[in-house]
């Protein structure tokens, strides 16, 4: 299995975990499943800041992302989170729940965690280990190391993606990442446009 990352859906994490720095930050990651099991992440939605377990919030945002994936002629194929701390790049249990349900939805699915610890210095990256990929293998969820190099599953589609995003965050885009928390505290909000970076 391989799986290629586009620049959204590699900055929408990094955005998302900046814009929200003290909280746990979470949403799902879209694209398409290749008969073969190969994964392209094209894109993501950022779900949540404030409510960030298995509750009925969540189901309802996954419906919403869902329905949303669909009208793109997507499928929800990953979840991403940013732990609080700057030091906890773990995989929590509540990460493996939701990329559970999303695994047996479309058969393969992966888990982007942030590692809080590397935001801080996007100048001096010149690899992925910003983000922290794990995929399904051997009956659990496993890093991948060495992620988003030449020689790796998890590759990038825009070889520009680290200027891109380094980018995006001096000019402060992640002020313009919306999550369902946020659409529910203000409808005006529109959620589904962080998509869209």
């Amino acid at each position: 299995m391989s799986i290629t990352v586009g620049p959204e859906a590699f900055s929408l994490p990094l955005l998302h975990a900046a814009k929200y720095p003290d909280a746990l930050v979470c949403g799902v990651l879209l694209g398409q499943v290749n008969n073969n099991g190969n994964i392209n992440v094209t894109t993501g939605l950022a779900l949540f800041h404030h409510w960030t377990s298995m509750t009925p919030m969540l189901e309802v945002a996954l419906a919403q992302a869902e329905l949303y994936a669909t009208k793109k002629q997507l499928k929800i194929v990953g979840w991403y989170q940013a732990n609080p701390g700057l030091k906890d790049n773990s995989l929590h249990e509540n990460a493996i729940r939701v990329a559970e349900v999303i695994r047996r939805n479309v058969g393969h699915a992966v888990i982007f965690i942030v590692n809080n610890e590397k935001v801080g210095q996007l100048n001096d990256i010149k690899d992925g280990s910003v983000i922290l990929p794990y995929t399904y293998s051997e009956n659990q969820w496993k890093g991948t190391k060495q992620a988003f190099s030449k020689d790796s599953k998890i590759t990038l589609t825009y070889d520009e993606t680290y200027p891109k995003v380094r980018g995006m965050f001096s000019s402060g885009s992640y002020n313009r990442v919306v999550d369902f928390d946020e659409h529910l505290e203000d409808v005006s909000k529109d959620w589904l446009s962080s998509s869209a970076l």
